[in-house]
């Protein structure tokens, strides 16, 4: 599990009706999709394609519809331990910006995640 605390600068993603956040220190680069895209519609069961993809420092890939950068220091609120589990241990927390709670994840952990929401392994 991720230790709380505060996080700076945010990218807060949209993925059809639902929002994830990352810290924006994750992010490598920002591309346009690919055949080797990882939709983040994966964890919510949906079959959406992906408009961006955070591209993490050792190249792996999640798209999402859209992104908003959010420069504020955020107060990272744990999750409980059923709820982090649930997300294959990528979830670090929520943060609270823009009058909505998002939740934070790990890039690496949220790609390995999806690509074994396939069985297509880490």
């Amino acid at each position: 599990m991720f230790p709380s605390g505060r996080v700076e600068g945010t990218l807060l993603c949209h993925v059809g009706p639902h929002r994830i956040a990352f810290e924006a220190g994750e992010v490598a680069s920002i591309a346009a999709p690919d055949a080797g895209t990882v939709s983040a519609h994966r964890a919510f069961l949906g079959a959406g394609g992906a408009q961006r993809v955070l591209v993490t420092a050792t190249g792996g890939t999640v798209g999402v519809d859209g992104l908003e950068i959010d420069s504020e220091v955020l107060s990272v609120l744990p999750p409980s331990p059923v709820v982090a589990g649930a997300s294959g241990g990528s979830l670090r927390g929520f943060v609270m910006t823009r009058g909505v709670l998002w939740p934070l994840l790990s890039l690496d952990a949220f790609q390995r995640y999806l690509r074994g929401l396939d069985g297509e392994g880490a």
